[in-house]
Parts: structure tokens; sequence; C-alpha cells
């Protein structure tokens, strides 16, 4: 057993105020659908009091009935945002239906064509919180949407032909273009949270990573936390060359990737050291450490390694009770924790496994 009193802080966690950067990102986020969803409110409410927009009395109640949804709508994502890791479908179908039932409502077809713009927003955070398959499908659906109201627009005969296709292949490359960009998007986003060298997650991506992986945990689970240090690895980088110690950095990468499970993640955030995050019962965290430990070394090596292997356990439950700057913190102290076992093992000589158990 560690002492848990001890107040030097080892080299790679340190506490810090404040919350996370991917706790402030996830609640950017959150709060910013929970800000927009009102905002299509106002915009909607602006276009019932024009001559453009419901002409009958069916129609305004239908459309004021989808506006006043908004503000619920809205209320959830301010409570619930930071929780949410995939968009609900709920809201996705809300959102396009909803969108959709008020463009129908208004009695110019060529101002709902011209409003169609707004299923962009739509699907720029459906493609930050939401799987290629629904973004597409998303996409199936606005698109005809764009066609139904584009030629309704041509029926009218306010705009002639030309224009009006003009308009709907404006709109339909607005509204796509999320698709084309996402698979940038998302290059550059796990650019920012992969570390070059073994391809794992990197400090932020393990931030990121492991408050989705509480978030996703059901009541009653704890979540292990290791850090993994590599013995003497210095040694490696002055008597075998750097290309030698980079090749062990890799392998290492990989064994550790294979031996948790899968939705474990797994990051380098160190020179030589690595961080888990897996979701076991606290009975399970010196087995799984000892597996960890037992991953490091084959005997085929070109360089023989060893590890020391600290963990700590977080409460699923406790975490979820707390506010997040307190949730944040927990994370950071098992890291502490886990960080400060992994010293101990390796000031008893190392390949061991120690588990902070206070």
């Amino acid at each position: 057993m560690l002492d848990g009193t001890r107040r030097w802080f080892p080299r790679t966690f340190r506490p810090h105020s404040g919350s996370a950067p991917a706790d402030r990102l996830e609640r950017r986020v959150g709060l910013g659908i929970a800000v927009l969803v009102p905002v299509f409110a106002v915009i909607g409410a602006v276009v019932m009091l024009s001559d453009e927009g419901p002409s009958s009395d069916l129609r305004r109640i239908l459309c004021g009935a989808v506006l006043l949804s908004t503000l619920p709508v809205g209320g959830w994502w301010w409570v619930h945002g930071r929780e949410v890791v995939r968009m609900p479908g709920w809201f996705v179908l809300y959102a396009d239906v909803g969108v959709a039932t008020v463009l129908f409502t208004f009695a110019e077809r060529g101002l709902a064509l011209y409003a169609t713009v707004l299923f962009a927003v739509i699907g720029i955070y459906i493609a930050y919180f939401s799987s290629t398959t629904v973004l597409r499908l998303h996409s199936l659906f606005v698109s005809a949407v764009i066609v139904v109201l584009a030629v309704g627009t041509y029926i009218e005969g306010v705009h002639d032909a030309a224009s009006v296709v003009a308009q709907a292949l404006v709109a339909l490359v607005v509204v796509n273009s999320v698709i084309v960009f996402r698979a940038v998007i998302k290059a550059q986003l796990e650019l920012a949270v992969t570390d070059s060298l073994t391809g794992l997650l990197n400090r932020r991506g393990f931030e990121v990573r492991i408050e989705r992986l509480l978030t996703e945990s059901g009541d009653g689970d704890d979540v292990a936390v290791f850090v993994v240090d590599l013995d003497r690895f210095k040694s490696v980088n002055d008597s075998r060359g750097h290309a030698a110690g980079d090749r062990v950095l890799r392998s290492t990468a990989h064994r550790l990737e294979a031996v948790v499970p899968d939705e474990s993640c797994v990051a380098r955030t160190g020179g030589e050291e690595f961080t888990a995050a897996v979701r076991v019962t606290r009975s399970q965290a010196p087995e799984v450490a000892g597996m960890i430990l037992e991953s490091l070394h084959e005997p085929a090596d070109e360089v023989s390694i060893t590890g020391s292997v600290g963990a700590a356990v977080v409460s699923v439950d406790r975490w979820k009770s707390l506010q997040p700057q307190d949730a944040s913190a927990m994370i950071h102290s098992a890291l502490l924790k886990a960080d400060a076992a992994m010293y101990e093992a390796k000031r008893s000589g190392g390949n061991q496994v120690r588990v902070f158990d206070k």
C-alpha cells in the first residue's frame, strides 16, 4: 500500500485548477447546441410575422408548436450536453423534421428554399457528434426537402427555371459540403489527439477518451487507470540508437493495445511512459496490471525491455455524481495516484506492479 499523503507530484500528471480541455470542449459544444436550438425558433418567429410566413391558421399552429418545442429541447441540451458522446437519434430526427415542417408552412416557397441552408448547421453538429451513416441519412432527407421546395418554387411562377435551379444547386452544395469535409475534419481532430510515433492517443486525446469511457460506463462500474514506464529505456537509446528506441516504443504501443479490451483507451503520455484506462472491477485491477506487465516483454525481442506499472481505480458512480470541475479533478487525482504507484514499483527495482489502494 502506498502512502497517500506524499506532497510531491510526479512529472507527468500535475494538478491544475479548472476543468480539463476535453471537459471544456464537450461543455462548449453542448451549450452551443442549447443556445442554437432557440435561435432557430427566433428565426421562425420572425418569419411567422412576415407576409411570406404561414398563410393559414393551421400552418401557424403547426409552425408555432414546432417553435415552442425548442424551449424544452434547448433546456435538455443545457443540462445534459456535457454527457452526450453521440448525438441522440431522437434529436437528429427532431431537428431535421422540425426544420422541414417549419419550411413547408411558408407561404413563399422561394424563401423556404433559401432557408434550407439552415440544415448545414445541423449537419455540422451531426458530423461532430454522430456517425457517417447518420450524416448520410441526414443528407438524403435534406436533399429531398430541397428538391421538393424547388419544384414548389417553380410551380409558383415567381422565379424562372434557371433561377430556381441555381438556388437549389447552391442549397444542395451548402448542406452536403459537410460530408465532403467530414473526413478532413476528422483527420485534423485525430492528428490533434494522436501521438505521431506510436499512433496511440496523446495526453489530450487520453483526457477526451477517458471522460467518454466513464460517461458510457454503467452504474456500479469502475475504471482503472494504469501508468506504464519502461525500465532503463535511456540505455536503449544510448547503446542501440534512437531508431531502436523508437521500435521499442512502437512495439510497446501495439502490445498495450492488444492486451486491454477494445473499449479501453491507451495513450503515450511521456517519452517512455504510457497510460491506459480500462473498465474493470476494483478487484480485477491488480490482475489487469499484471497482464500489462507481462505483455511488455517477449523472449524473441530485439531489445529486452521491462516496465513498471502503477494503477488506481475510479468509481464511475462517484464520478458521475460530481460537478464538471470536480469530476475532472477526480480523474487527475487518479492519474496522480497511478503515477505514484508506478514510481513505487520502479524504486523497488522495476518490472513490478503496484496498485494505489488508499
